[in-house]
């Protein structure tokens, strides 16, 4: 299928312009959210110990698995659908939207958490008294969070990229230090891994409240005066796919963390799990992008503007390699130091660190492959590729975990992103004949060449 421009489109300078600005944006305030996640998760596991640590560890992992179908997948349609509708005035449909995925969500999540809850107290008997408290602080911060990506999205829609990132990027995790400090020097004792749990879900109560009211500033004065027009049915449908690539999504980036934790304990799932969220500093420069990006795509698609469509996924992919580059360079020299800084115990994660990190540096090389799917409408392709990924990365942990522990998972990890990521590239070339990520560059080149 291929894509012909019907509607007068930007020139590539003012698209540049408006694409690096909003990128570079995204970039400072991602790079802020990063080093203050990384002093959290630091100051954490120093207090914590690598026990304490793997049960938040693994609670947050659990957590963040039910998490995703209570948003049925409402938050990747939203950035599609609002962006598509904000292109062509429908203010009607971007208010029934966001209206229609709220309710929904809030009672998914709702039930998700009483459920869940009821499991956990049924199995109390199996887990001491940390973990369960940490269970239980943790579920309870379900439908908090997944409200919160909803309304994170509805402003990335809107193309207001520093209020979309800002409450869970930077705020959250500044009200979460700010309390813990505030927890030990009031209680005279450090915070265990249950307490710590209590106060993140304080901290995510604070950064969703101050979201919420920025994004009902912004939406308002568009909205004022529109009727409010409902597709319910066509955004369930549409949301549910985009669920279950979602739920692949999951699989593939924390299934690891789970079957390691299951059958070598929870300690060995921590330092794993550290290797993990510092890993993904190598491809979050393209992830900061996408955030600017994905808006774009989703807005040239709907306008059938194909030169706009290529020149957003060229700068985009360009720019998130470079950066991967120089961040897997530094972590071949300072892969121990940095998860020094956890503490002793998690240098044996380095080797896992390492192949992780390559693993990061192939989806960059491979550029906005699941992005640009979801915001052309191929999602079901999409969702195919990733079911087939996830059931080998559950086959290879079996045979590679209790074999080699935490070096297993990860030698899964980066075998599964190999394999889906190339599926991807073939496949948006026979849909859609866009050569994506360093692949356009590389075909490109050899063009001029020739």
């Amino acid at each position: 299928m291929s894509i012909h421009t019907t509607a007068k489109p930007l020139t590539q300078r003012s698209l540049s312009k408006m694409l690096m600005k909003s990128s570079s944006l995204s970039f400072l305030v991602n790079v802020g959210g990063i080093g203050i996640a990384l002093i959290m998760q630091i100051l954490l596991a120093r207090q914590l110990g690598a026990v304490s640590y793997g049960y938040y560890s693994f609670v947050t992992t659990a957590v963040t698995f039910l998490v995703f179908p209570t948003k049925l997948g409402f938050d990747t349609a939203i950035v599609r659908y609002v962006s598509s509708y904000r292109a062509h005035g429908q203010w009607a449909e971007v208010k029934g939207l966001l209206r229609r995925a709220n309710q929904i969500t809030a009672g998914l999540s709702l039930a998700v958490t009483v459920i869940s809850l009821l499991v956990v107290l049924l199995m109390s008997g199996s887990m001491n008294g940390e973990l369960l408290y940490t269970y239980i602080a943790g579920l309870l911060g379900i439908p908090v969070m997944a409200l919160a990506l909803l309304r994170q999205s509805s402003l990335q829609a809107l193309k207001e990229m520093l209020h979309a990132q800002l409450p869970e990027k930077i705020i959250r995790p500044v009200v979460f230090i700010a309390l813990l400090f505030l927890y030990n020097a009031i209680a005279d004792t450090k915070a265990g891994a249950g307490e710590a749990m209590l106060l993140f879900l304080a901290a995510m109560a604070v950064s969703y409240a101050i979201g919420a009211w920025v994004l009902k500033r912004r939406l308002t004065p568009k909205i004022q005066g529109a009727g409010t027009a409902y597709n319910t049915r066509e955004w369930v449908n549409v949301s549910l796919s985009l669920m279950f690539v979602s739920g692949m999504y999951l699989v593939l980036g924390q299934l690891n963390v789970l079957m390691l934790g299951w059958m070598e304990g929870t300690t060995e799932a921590g330092i794993y799990g550290a290797a993990v969220r510092i890993a993904t500093l190598v491809s979050f420069g393209l992830t900061a992008i996408n955030m600017t990006a994905a808006p774009f795509i989703s807005e040239s698609y709907a306008k059938k503007d194909d030169k706009q469509l290529r020149h957003v996924l060229s700068l985009s992919n360009l720019a998130g390699f470079l950066f991967a580059g120089v961040i897997y360079v530094a972590f071949l020299f300072l892969n121990d130091p940095i998860l020094g800084l956890f503490g002793e115990e998690f240098k044996r994660g380095s080797l896992a660190l390492l192949i992780l990190s390559t693993g990061q540096l192939v989806s960059a090389f491979s550029g906005q492959t699941g992005t640009l799917m979801t915001m052309t409408g191929q999602q079901k392709t999409l969702g195919r590729i990733l079911a087939g990924s996830a059931v080998l990365n559950i086959v290879l942990n079996f045979v590679l975990i209790p074999a080699f522990g935490m070096l297993g998972a990860a030698v899964t990890n980066l075998l599964c992103t190999v394999c889906w990521k190339t599926a991807m590239v073939i496949v948006i070339r026979r849909k859609l004949g866009i050569s994506i990520g360093m692949f356009a560059w590389m075909t490109a080149n050899k063009k001029r060449g020739n």
